[in-house]
């Protein structure tokens, strides 16, 4: 399906992926966001894709403690995944060789906008899920906590994204297009709000640029 491109101001969250929180961009730096803002809204085409299966579709066994604490209580889960599009990436690959300050405002606000797209098509999934009287916990996306990026081989297969929202999986496990995101949430028919990981089951933990600056990526 087609998602909508938001349009609201995003400046707070693309500073955040700038590693910039608090910081208040001069005219300069505006215009930079700006102008990556545009670029990348001729360039994306936002789309997504989900699907409910029995928790038992999943091979689950391996893939952490942290996923198992967040599904638990659930019998179904619902698969999803979003992507800006090959546009994107496209762009990004011709800035970062002619104009790097411009690459990163553009890695940046992908990255802000990838985020709101997840939360627009989370939102579409619990409204038709809570009409039919069930419950969904957050979204948790594979290499989160000690969840192994491995598992969106599956997800993205259980979903068919080659066909459905053009999007693939490398033999590293990452997507493509790069700005693509998939995620998995428990499904149950009892209120259940899942658990997250935390900073100590954080894969990155020991390398966490948020962590030195005495933050985390939650602020």
């Amino acid at each position: 399906m087609e998602l909508c491109y938001p349009d609201r101001d995003l400046t707070r969250e693309i500073l955040r992926c700038f590693g910039a929180s608090g910081w208040q961009p001069d005219e300069a730096s505006s215009r930079l966001l700006r102008q990556a803002e545009t670029l990348l809204r001729s360039a994306a085409t936002p789309r997504g894709i989900w699907r409910e299966l029995p928790l038992t579709a999943l091979e689950l066994d391996a893939c952490g403690d942290d996923l198992a604490r967040h599904l638990h209580g659930c019998d179904r889960c619902v698969l999803m995944a979003v992507t800006l599009g090959s546009g994107a990436d496209t762009l990004m690959r011709r800035l970062e060789l002619t104009d790097i300050a411009l690459a990163a405002a553009v890695d940046a606000t992908a990255s802000a906008v990838i985020e709101q797209l997840c939360d627009e098509l989370e939102a579409r999934i619990r409204r038709e899920v809570q009409a039919g009287g069930r419950y969904l916990t957050g979204r948790y996306s594979p290499g989160y906590g000690d969840c192994p990026l491995a598992l969106q081989d599956d997800l993205c297969l259980m979903l068919d994204t080659v066909r459905g929202i053009g999007c693939s999986v490398t033999p590293e496990h990452l997507l493509t297009p790069r700005k693509s995101v998939t995620a998995i949430l428990g499904m149950a028919d009892h209120p259940v709000t899942g658990a997250r990981a935390g900073c100590a089951h954080c894969l990155l933990r020991n390398k966490c640029a948020y962590r030195k600056r005495g933050t985390t990526c939650e602020n």
